[in-house]
């Protein structure tokens, strides 16, 4: 079995090798305007966002997955970049990167790299919408994937840190935060981990042999963060690959390619993902997604003894009104599963609509081949019906 999976790789591999360079980038954005804005978070980092300034339109504010940074959104390819559809459709474009991400001239402070995915909710998203707002005056719209509409939900529900690691909801919060965004649009963000009958990571949890394995996973990922607070996926495979060009298409290609559906998704694309997308992440946030693997809720980041119960976002879903909508790829068994029985049909949001893309993975419903009319459009029709309501 072993042997074969290496003969697959190796095919796909060689196979990489063998295509051509991919094609230079392309110049997406002519006659945009371009700014770059700074703002501080409470705990004294430095957030820099890319801007395609419209200063008449409704502002959309845009947040990355786990693991990537602002680029997924504003990739140098014609028709697969969704911050320049937007704002070509007169909308004030922001996007932004978590601490620690991002590349220059909007790379983001990481300070100590102690913190967790719910710094980013407590901390990063406060201020990127009070910043936003403060400039334009306008509520935004906030368009995440992945992980950054997992940081949305947390956003929404009010959540502040109530001495030291402790996450608690306060209801002032959940009231102000649902009412400072015009609306949410998650796409392939899960708010529990939920497969599938047969898949892997399911038939895991079943088992008491599998909910070891994935608990020593957990208990390796918990001291890894202690001797490296930084987990470098993004910034030191970007500069070896950066003079490999071949072997980026080769990676692009493989199995490990498996965040999106690989017949959508063309080998220019990918490879400008591979480029420019990919980022840092902190031990702890390894940590508090891995648990998540293991406990199927989303909880708060707690150390390997934590005397209280942690927080838990899966349960209080129910705490958020903001106008959403939920997408889900069609090939994502990963992800996808359990984002309408958790996310849509839990929230108690008025205005709420899910939507799943049949031939869609996961990175895929950002940037796939047809994706400004499947998705794009999709997003853009739902955002003009709650502006006009």
């Amino acid at each position: 079995m072993l042997g074969a999976a290496g003969a697959l790789m190796g095919a796909y591999i060689y196979k990489g090798l063998k295509t051509p360079l991919p094609g230079q980038s392309q110049d997406v954005a002519a006659g945009l305007q371009v700014e770059r804005h700074e703002f501080t978070t409470p705990d004294g980092l430095i957030l820099r966002l890319k801007r395609y300034s419209n200063p008449e339109g409704i502002p959309v504010l845009f947040c990355h997955g786990f693991g990537g940074n602002g680029f997924e959104f504003d990739l140098p390819r014609e028709d697969h970049n969704m911050a320049v559809y937007f704002a070509r459709k007169g909308y004030d474009v922001w996007i932004s990167s978590f601490r620690g991400c991002g590349l220059e001239p909007y790379d983001c402070e990481g300070g100590d790299w102690q913190h967790s995915i719910d710094h980013l909710a407590v901390y990063d998203a406060p201020t990127l919408v009070d910043g936003i707002t403060g400039v334009t005056g306008k509520k935004p719209f906030w368009i995440g994937h992945s992980m950054g509409g997992m940081v949305l939900y947390m956003y929404l529900q009010g959540v502040r840190f109530d001495g030291g690691w402790k996450v608690v909801s306060d209801p002032d919060l959940v009231a102000e935060r649902n009412e400072k965004l015009l609306g949410g649009v998650a796409i392939a963000s899960p708010p529990a981990m939920c497969w599938p009958e047969g898949h892997m990571l399911e038939v895991m949890n079943g088992s008491s042999l599998g909910r070891a394995v994935l608990g020593l996973y957990v208990l390796a990922a918990c001291l890894r963060s202690l001797i490296a607070p930084r987990v470098r996926t993004g910034s030191a495979p970007r500069r070896y690959l950066g003079r490999h060009p071949r072997v980026i298409m080769a990676l692009a290609r493989s199995p490990m390619a498996a965040l999106y559906y690989r017949p959508n998704i063309d080998a220019d694309t990918a490879t400008s993902l591979v480029m420019l997308a990919g980022d840092d992440v902190s031990g702890r946030m390894s940590v508090q997604l891995s648990r998540c693997y293991l406990n199927r809720n989303f909880l708060q980041y707690f150390p390997m003894r934590f005397s209280e119960e942690p927080y838990d976002y899966t349960d209080n879903m129910r705490l958020i009104s903001l106008p959403l909508l939920f997408i889900a790829g069609g090939k994502d068994l990963m992800y996808s599963h359990g984002i309408k029985r958790y996310g849509h049909d839990s929230v108690a949001s008025s205005e709420k609509k899910y939507v799943e893309m049949p031939g869609y993975g996961h990175t895929d419903l950002v940037m796939g081949r047809n994706v400004e009319q499947d998705v794009y459009q999709v997003i853009f029709d739902w955002m003009r019906e709650i502006e006009g309501r």
